[in-house]
């Protein structure tokens, strides 16, 4: 998924590693546009056509088009056009080229079609979809819940940074995470105590390039400009129920500048911390569970 993968397990066996491992990949090579043979690519080859896809490809572009929802537009993941247009057309990891799609059109992921009965994604014609945006942290997610189901008393998957907590570490009530300085790495600007839930970052520091006009860009597409955000936030990080759900509002929330994105936080009962760039911090008001 472009990026590193940590699991922590306690109370498990070394066999439910191997198992995450694995899961991660299947994961992965389902879901990245930079895999030929992914559900994704096949699907935005193919668009306004229905095209069978895995369980686990409907299961997260159905959040995708709910966090399109909760977000007003704000998370949107058919802006891959516009990033291909813009020049990330390699894996930042790896640096694989992406298989070449069709369309040109953003803002359509309320004309996504998902298929439960007959197992298949539409994509909308002209458009293609990038699950960036979410698959780090759905995944995580599937991950971690999959490891408390076969027995372990705790589990932490982070996958890039998005990441969730699950169960009990060792013999601590919750599990304490840092929350990196973007401009001072590996220092942490703040910790927080979680029980259970997603925490995710997003940012414009690791993904950014120059375009063939010659100028800086990032990854964050704002859907409603379908042009880099210039908000003025350089990272936002977000703690939910879920990691999918923190990651589609840290997405969201870089559309927006520092006092507009806790605002939007707030109104859904996340907590969150944002960095400007200026290296303002800025909180939500539930910041009492962070230890800064």
């Amino acid at each position: 998924m472009g990026c590193a993968s940590h699991v922590v397990i306690h109370g498990g066996t070394a066999d439910m590693l191997v198992t995450a491992e694995a899961r991660i990949r299947q994961l992965e090579s389902l879901w990245s546009r930079f895999v030929e043979t992914s559900d994704i690519t096949v699907a935005n080859c193919m668009p306004g056509l229905p095209v069978h896809v895995d369980e686990d490809t409907l299961a997260i572009v159905a959040r995708a088009i709910v966090g399109w929802r909760q977000t007003d537009g704000r998370f949107d993941i058919t802006m891959l056009p516009r990033l291909l247009n813009l020049g990330y057309t390699h894996s930042i990891a790896t640096s694989k080229a992406a298989p070449d799609v069709v369309g040109s059109r953003t803002g359509m992921c309320g004309a996504i079609e998902v298929d439960f009965m007959r197992g298949t994604l539409t994509v909308p014609p002209d458009t293609a979809l990038d699950l960036g945006g979410i698959g780090k942290g759905f995944a995580a997610d599937v991950v971690a819940e999959e490891i408390i189901e076969s027995g372990a008393a705790g589990a932490l998957v982070n996958i890039g940074g998005d990441l969730v907590v699950l169960g009990r570490p060792s013999a601590e009530p919750s599990w304490r995470l840092g929350i990196e300085n973007p401009f001072d790495p590996p220092n942490h600007l703040a910790c927080v105590r979680v029980a259970s839930g997603g925490l995710a970052t997003s940012g414009t520091t690791i993904r950014n390039w120059i375009s063939a006009s010659g100028e800086r860009v990032h990854h964050l597409i704002d859907p409603s400009t379908a042009m880099p955000s210039r908000a003025g936030l350089s990272t936002v990080t977000v703690i939910g129920g879920d990691a999918a759900t923190a990651e589609v509002f840290a997405t969201a929330a870089m559309m927006l500048d520092g006092p507009a994105a806790m605002a939007m936080l707030d109104r859904q009962g996340l907590a969150g911390l944002g960095v400007g760039d200026d290296g303002t911090v800025h909180r939500s008001s539930t910041l009492a569970v962070f230890e800064v």
